[in-house]
């Protein structure tokens, strides 16, 4: 953590005090609020929370202890660090808030850098020495105590000189190991530091939560100690806290600096009670435990989060596996209703093709006939009958072209629309497009229904070849079906028919339906055909539905239509017309103008 990006509240704190500790965060660098009681503080905690609180043992609405317990029973604000201000050093004051919940306590008539180093210390970011522990059980919490023969914490016996032992060397181990049984913690004694090289050299023990340290005994040097086993909790990610012990009277400002850049997180003389060390074991030991819990519930979401990256990732693989698995389908759909299309446009053009092509093979016998007669004439020296039979011979050459250029363009259609790229989207030429489709349309419309063509909107569009390859080229197919089998029927009834029926085709640009803004490119259809029944409008558009005779239809016309319309984003519907009574397509897709292309391309 970042100790300039912390935010620090002063909640209830008034007077001089306010003004005073508000201005030593400051000048540390620390982001501070004040809040004039604690109700206003928990009503803020709904727009943001603090990275550590500041509160009197008294405040105008309730107690430090009060607002302590509300605190750690909320799992949202049990990890903030809380510093209680007292007007005097009252050892059972601090005894009973840090039992309460409370991090640390403060005499406010003490040296500030004290105050600063227990803000820093509850500050310090232990993410380095994030645990590892594969067992989420309940253990006893786990002390263990660092001192030697000699040391001022070998020969500490509950901070009351009456209990002070007389001859320290002869003690057979120090009476903190026996206060902290008695606080329901396990406690080792370490007096030979080579057994600090890690938790698997100690018989299979878990690491420690807290370490307390003898910071002035003659065996070893203790700030030493305290920067080794920073470097060994990092080595073996453990969180574990220390609580260093100095000489009566040396816990001031200059040796708690030293010691908290060491590694030290609480400082305490050998003038402490018994019961106030334990409260100060308890509260490193409760803090260290609670950041050992958030932190595996962080590793549980964390794990839990990546988990279900992973799924939705493979998700949208099977997704997009899907939709490549549909557009093939669709492609190979459109494929087959196209194929199906072509074989019922066979026979028409066959006869497309028979006509030209007959008309060239008669030609030809009269061009070579001339021909010969040409040669005839020059080696007969009369050029007058020559030029004629070679103008008569150019003549019906002329004639065949316009026939083999009919076939021509008529091969060069069937190439287009045979083509299996319909599934991409492409700048198409509308007109040339159904221009290619009427010519196929051609021998099916006879010269009984005329087509008419108004294209108001612009050539090109961002499309499918399929939107009028085969959407088109379906419904003028079936315009065309239904108006020739109008005109059997009336020709069986003796009913007058007209000389010609008509399709008209028009396009234009309209305001789009569905988003506001947009505009929509609408193809309309329409044919003075029998028109379609109100009961089956919504049914046409179904796979393999036909009103068709069993041989003739397949069903996949309008259903592939649909389904191509459908893949553009728009829409089509079928209505019946007013004033002839027809059949009226009306098709919407997207709009995507020429001018956003060509900026595509610039940039």
């Amino acid at each position: 953590m970042n100790l300039l990006s912390c935010t620090v509240w002063l909640v209830g704190v008034g007077g001089a005090a306010q003004g005073r500790f508000a201005g030593l965060l400051r000048q540390r660098g620390f982001q501070v609020e004040s809040l004039p009681d604690g109700a206003s503080a928990f009503a803020a905690f709904e727009n943001g929370l603090p990275d550590l609180l500041v509160v009197p043992v008294e405040m105008a609405d309730m107690t430090a202890i009060h607002m302590s317990q509300r605190l750690r029973v909320n799992a949202i604000t049990r990890g903030i660090p809380i510093v209680v201000l007292t007007e005097n050093a009252d050892p059972a004051c601090e005894q009973a808030v840090l039992e309460r919940g409370a991090d640390a306590c403060f005499c406010v008539q003490s040296d500030p850098l004290l105050f600063m180093f227990r803000v820093c210390t509850l500050l310090r970011e232990y993410a380095d020495d994030l645990p590892l522990r594969e067992d989420v059980g309940y253990h006893a919490p786990s002390v263990m105590v660092v001192t030697a023969p000699g040391g001022v914490l070998w020969s500490w016996a509950g901070g009351t000189p009456d209990t002070v032992h007389a001859e320290p060397q002869t003690i057979a181990q120090p009476a903190i190991l026996d206060w902290v049984k008695q606080n329901c913690q396990q406690a080792t004694l370490v007096t030979n530091l080579a057994s600090l090289e890690g938790p698997e050299k100690a018989g299979g023990q878990r690491y420690p939560d807290c370490v307390v340290v003898d910071l002035a005994c003659p065996e070893f040097d203790g700030l030493a100690l305290v920067q080794r086993l920073v470097v060994l909790r990092r080595r073996y990610r453990q969180c574990s806290r220390v609580l260093g012990m100095v000489p009566s009277g040396q816990v001031v400002g200059h040796k708690a600096t030293i010691a908290f850049e060491a590694g030290v997180d609480d400082l305490v003389d050998a003038d402490i009670s018994a019961t106030l060390l334990m409260a100060r074991i308890d509260s490193l030991v409760r803090r260290k435990i609670l950041q050992d819990e958030m932190r595996q519930e962080d590793a549980h979401i964390e794990s839990a989060r990546m988990a279900l990256a992973d799924a939705l990732r493979r998700v949208n693989a099977d997704l997009a596996a899907a939709n490549r698995k549909l557009i093939e389908a669709q492609a190979k759909l459109v494929q087959s209703a196209k194929m199906a299309s072509l074989g019922e446009l066979a026979a028409g053009i066959a006869h497309e093709f028979n006509n030209p092509l007959a008309f060239v093979l008669a030609h030809e016998n009269t061009v070579s006939r001339s021909i010969a007669r040409a040669q005839e004439a020059v080696q007969a020296g009369d050029l007058v009958v020559a030029e004629s039979a070679l103008t008569k011979s150019g003549e019906r050459l002329a004639a065949s072209l316009v026939g083999l250029s009919r076939m021509r363009d008529l091969v060069a259609s069937l190439r287009r629309f045979s083509r299996l790229e319909e599934g991409e989207f492409a700048r198409l030429d509308v007109p040339e497009a159904l221009s290619m489709v009427l010519t196929l349309l051609a021998p099916k419309l006879g010269q009984e229904i005329e087509v008419v063509c108004h294209l108001d909107a612009p050539a090109e569009l961002l499309c499918q070849a399929a939107l009028v390859n085969q959407v088109v080229m379906n419904i003028v197919s079936n315009a065309a079906d239904a108006i020739l089998e109008k005109r059997t029927a009336e020709k069986e009834k003796n009913i007058k028919t007209p000389q010609r029926d008509k399709i008209e085709i028009s396009s234009c640009l309209a305001a789009s339906t569905e988003k506001a803004g947009q505009m929509d490119y609408v193809i309309r259809i329409t044919d003075t055909g029998p028109g379609v029944p109100e009961t089956l409008q919504e049914r046409i558009f179904e796979p393999f539905f036909t009103t068709k005779p069993v041989g003739s239809g397949t069903g996949l016309g309008l259903a592939t239509a649909y389904g191509v319309v459908q893949a553009h984003g728009g829409s089509i519907v079928v209505t019946n017309m007013q004033q002839n009574g027809g059949a009226c397509f009306t098709l919407r897709v997207p709009y995507t103008p020429v001018e956003e292309k060509r900026s595509d391309n610039a940039a």
